[in-house]
């Protein structure tokens, strides 16, 4: 049997696809073709290359000089209970947990 359908060339849709998305990208834009490439860039004032410079030196410095931190500091230091349970709820009928929940908090 013979097919009346035509092979789809897979490769030509997608390039198609490209267009009308490229289309529509310019069109969002309101620009009526894409700008033109950039150049290779110019080298940098010697004044951003300084500020660049000692901004890093910087934050190398501060990083040397920061304390370690303490594992420790990152739990909390007291822990609240407070009851759960609503009026009139048998106490102890909480899951589990006895009716009891705790919650951390840090100092500092």
């Amino acid at each position: 049997a013979l097919s009346t359908c035509r092979t789809l060339d897979l490769e030509a849709a997608r390039l198609k696809r490209i267009e009308a998305v490229r289309g529509q990208i310019l069109s969002k834009l309101r620009l009526p073709e894409p700008p033109p490439e950039p150049g290779p860039a110019g080298p940098l004032p010697e004044d951003v290359r300084a500020l660049y410079n000692s901004t890093r030196e910087l934050l190398l410095q501060r990083e040397r000089l920061r304390p370690p931190e303490d594992p420790r500091e990152y739990y909390g230091k007291e822990l609240l209970r407070f009851p759960m349970e609503s009026p009139g709820e048998p106490r102890g009928d909480m899951g589990g947990h006895g009716g009891t929940w705790g919650q951390l908090r840090g100092h500092g």
